[in-house]
């Protein structure tokens, strides 16, 4: 199972490859020359809805109802065939300006005063945009369909898109969050100190409590382990002078009472001073309970300054343009569109809360009424776990594009939802679909097809452990134990115990085993990397190399390169030895501790969506992993897995909520952009692990000063020129990765280094094992053709608008019927 972050992924149905030539059957006077693609899905889509779909399968409507401002395409040769690589053109926008100098210093939007470009873009949009019916699409619809994004009495799942990772438009989490109550840090409230704030800022040396959302930055800042309690900060303090017991009494004060305290302001003084920030490091050390203010839209970084512009004013910087003004790739990438709802009918589908649920929510996009395109197809039938059909939108501007002529030959596409995976075989041999993946359970009669197709992807296949503790103390019962996977000692041997060339040779088709949180497939370095001698590919650097070499314990020269790319090359993830020794290890530790007994089983709950051949070879074979990895230990007999499909499409809800221990799953998207890309494993809105708190989990790193070109404004000791060294929590250096140190702001080589960091403290949690890197396989029928069977980057095989037709419909099903109604596909 994957879910996808927010980025634009090519669209699609199966990623598929061009069918070799055949000869036609003779064609019939009275053949309309209909094209239709024929598919299947295995879970019908939910929505549709641009502002709330929540994984993968929501798009698969989706991405054939919208357009794009900016597109990759193939890059060609002076004879018209495929070359490598990509070029970045308009669509739906004809011109692209960076108008950072004229809100540079602007208070409205809070864009630096040195600011010079990246943070505020002019888009002109094409003036014949229409949606299906019709209707003219301005700039006022981008707008409005922003601020419904953003909506705070909806809180959509999607509004994150605009105020977290890498497009932050200015003062949008403002307008969301309006309304909101809770205990915040006081720097995350207020930006800076003054005197009127000391009867509301309250002192708090101390870890967050249940009832906050956050404390001050203090703790972090000065290193503090999330497990420190006030008596171990306190005394950690002491060490600078500063007194124990006073600090203590000044816990829960506002700052008013402690300055009304000579003892207690003297420590207050000497903080300030000590702290080397003014009065604004009060900020820093206190909280506030705080209901985030209205803010009216007009301050949100989004408007139309006339019927085809748009203006959109970031709170982070992005490269859209190059040097020559021409389109970078994170235009098509980072910022190919944004949301757009047909205001008329969103209004008319818009539903009031009731009962428990105090949000308000949408139909739009759920069904065929309520949905409106302004893409190449629009939706004409639609039945919830049965099919849909889409059909060329009439209105879409492309059709009028010569840019686009001899593209989007399809005129129908139909898919059926088919959760049986020998129906889907037996419809595309009797012709009915045109592609389908190749399961491991017939890939010895099809891998060979002359139909066959191996596609790498970004998906990296990852078991998720549980890391709520209370949770897995609620799940268990007389003498069955879970608490065991709290110990990290544990879960770092579940993960050694897993042979994972083993598991992709058993379980799946193609994929190879996985070691890390991107593959291949993710690059740190699109722009430049045809010049770099790793490609541009992270998982092929040095830093990422260390990385995976330091997580699997696996010894080297860390100044020698050739050592490091040698000693890369042994990594397997599997060492049954140190398995063994860190499961006794962390056996003997819980019996010590009282969280285990020694007449306990320890049985973890493996949740899934459905129960299917390919999820139970899954389960299976790490079930027996597991289980021979404990013989000859402590554990040997009372260590096992047990099976449960009923979680549904809630599957991943259930697991982030603690309701089992176990499941199978990663994610897909943000290729192009690996430090955005580790949001779904830091965020509490996407990781699985949301007990793990990243917003104190703390990690200390040292970026080269040779990197650092400018000198921050907000963080302390940050100087250009000069090496910094932090203790940080993880979500801040997240934030600094993916801000000031973006790309297109910092080299691409200094980036890269912070990265692996990351993704070494994330793997050292081992709440996420990775064990597989996606390579598909798939067939199509011999009816359908693509631009190209060479996998491109950028544009995989073309998708539908590159595909083309060996048969008319008419064509297909005499051909069908000539085959008596079985195609053979077997190689």
């Amino acid at each position: 199972m994957k879910k996808v972050l927010v980025k634009k992924f090519l669209a699609a149905g199966l990623v598929a490859t061009a069918a070799l030539g055949f000869t036609s059957c003779k064609k019939d006077a009275e053949d309309p020359k209909e094209y239709t693609y024929r598919t299947s899905t295995t879970v019908s889509p939910s929505n549709w809805n641009e502002l709330t779909y929540q994984d993968n399968n929501d798009t698969q409507i989706m991405n054939y109802l919208k357009s794009s401002f900016f597109e990759f395409n193939y890059k060609f040769d002076s004879d018209g065939n495929v070359t490598d690589g990509y070029t970045v053109e308009y669509s739906a926008a004809t011109a692209l300006r960076d108008v950072t100098s004229t809100y540079a210093g602007n208070n409205k939007y809070n864009v630096p005063t040195t600011a010079s470009k990246g943070y505020a873009y002019e888009i002109t949009l094409r003036n014949d945009l229409k949606w299906n019916d019709g209707t003219a699409i301005k700039a006022e619809d981008f707008v409005y369909s922003m601020k419904e994004q953003l909506n705070p009495l909806f809180k959509n799942f999607r509004a994150d898109s605009f105020y977290n990772g890498s497009t932050v438009i200015a003062n949008a989490k403002g307008y969301a969050y309006q309304g909101s109550k809770g205990v915040y840090g006081g720097d995350t409230v207020y930006g800076t100190y003054s005197e009127d704030l000391d009867s509301k800022l309250v002192w708090q040396l101390g870890p967050k409590k249940d009832n906050q959302e956050g404390v001050g930055s203090f703790r972090s800042s000065f290193g503090l382990s999330a497990k420190y309690d006030l008596a171990a900060t306190v005394a950690a303090l002491a060490n600078y002078g500063f007194d124990a017991t006073v600090l203590t009494n000044m816990e829960g004060k506002t700052i008013a009472e402690i300055k009304a305290d000579a003892t207690m302001k003297a420590q207050l003084d000497k903080y300030v001073t000590w702290w080397e920030e003014g009065n604004d490091g009060i900020l820093d050390v206190t909280v506030v309970d705080y209901t985030f203010p209205e803010v009216n839209f007009e301050n949100v970084g989004i408007f139309a300054s006339g019927d085809y512009k748009l203006v959109v004013v970031l709170d982070k910087a992005l490269s859209l343009l190059n040097d020559d003004g021409s389109l970078s790739y994170k235009a098509a990438y980072n910022f190919d569109s944004l949301p757009l709802v047909k205001k008329d009918l969103y209004e008319a589908n818009k539903v009031a809360p009731s009962g428990a649920n105090a949000l308000w929510t949408s139909t739009y996009n759920s069904s065929v009424s309520s949905s409106a395109s302004w893409g190449p197809y629009t939706l004409t039938a639609f039945q919830a776990g049965k099919n849909y059909v889409l059909e060329k939108n009439p209105n879409w501007y492309g059709y009028s594009d010569s840019k686009y002529d001899g593209q989007y030959q399809t005129n129908k596409i139909e898919c059926e939802t088919l959760d049986s995976y020998n129906s889907q075989l037996m419809k595309f041999n009797a012709g009915e679909i045109d592609d389908i993946v190749i399961d491991s359970s017939v890939a010895a009669d099809y891998k060979n097809s002359e139909q066959a197709i191996f596609t790498p992807g970004d998906f990296v296949q990852s078991l998720q452990l549980q890391s709520n503790a209370e949770a897995l103390k609620n799940n268990q019962s007389a003498g069955i134990n879970k608490y065991i996977l709290s110990y990290s000692d544990f879960r770092k041997a579940l993960s050694l115990s897993i042979d994972r060339a083993a598991y992709t040779a058993t379980c799946t088709t193609s994929s190879k085993a996985g070691y890390g949180l991107f593959n291949s497939m993710h690059y740190y370095d699109v722009a430049n990397g045809s010049t770099k001698a790793d490609g541009g590919v992270y998982r092929n650097t040095i830093p990422a190399m260390k990385t995976l070499l330091d997580s699997y314990g696996v010894s080297y020269d860390a100044s020698n390169e050739e050592d490091i790319k040698a000693k890369y090359k042994t990594v397997t993830g599997y060492d049954l030895d140190q398995a063994k020794k860190l499961f006794e290890k962390a056996y003997k530790e819980a019996l010590a501790n009282g969280d285990i007994l020694a007449t306990d089983k320890i049985v973890l709950k493996y949740g899934t969506s459905a129960d299917t051949e390919a999820v139970q070879r899954m389960f299976k074979f790490f079930d027996n992993a597991f289980k021979e990895a404990v013989k000859g230990t402590s554990l040997e007999g009372k260590l096992s897995l047990e099976f449960d499909a009923s979680y549904s499409t809630k599957w991943a809800d259930e697991f982030k909520a603690g309701s089992y221990e176990i499941c199978a799953g990663g994610w897909t998207g943000a290729a192009w952009d690996p430090g955005y890309f580790l949001l779904a494993y830091l965020s509490p809105d996407y990781m699985y692990s949301k007990a793990w708190d990243t917003s104190t989990e703390t990690m200390t790193f040292t970026m080269p000063g040779k990197y650092i070109k400018e000198t921050s404004t907000t963080i302390k000791g940050l100087e250009a020129g000069k090496d910094f060294t932090s203790t940080m929590p993880l979500m801040d250096w997240y934030n600094l990765l993916n801000g000031e140190w973006g790309d297109g702001f910092m080299e691409s080589d200094g980036r890269v280094l912070l990265i692996a960091a990351l993704e070494k403290a994330i793997l050292e949690k081992y709440y996420t094992v990775p064990v597989a890197n996606q390579f598909s396989a798939s067939m199509i029928s011999y009816k359908i053709e693509y631009k190209s069977r060479n996998y491109n980057t950028f544009m995989g095989y073309g998708g539908v608008r590159y595909m083309t037709y060996n048969y008319t419909d008419m064509e297909w099903n005499n051909y069908v019927k000539s085959q008596n109604g079985s195609i053979n596909y077997k190689g």
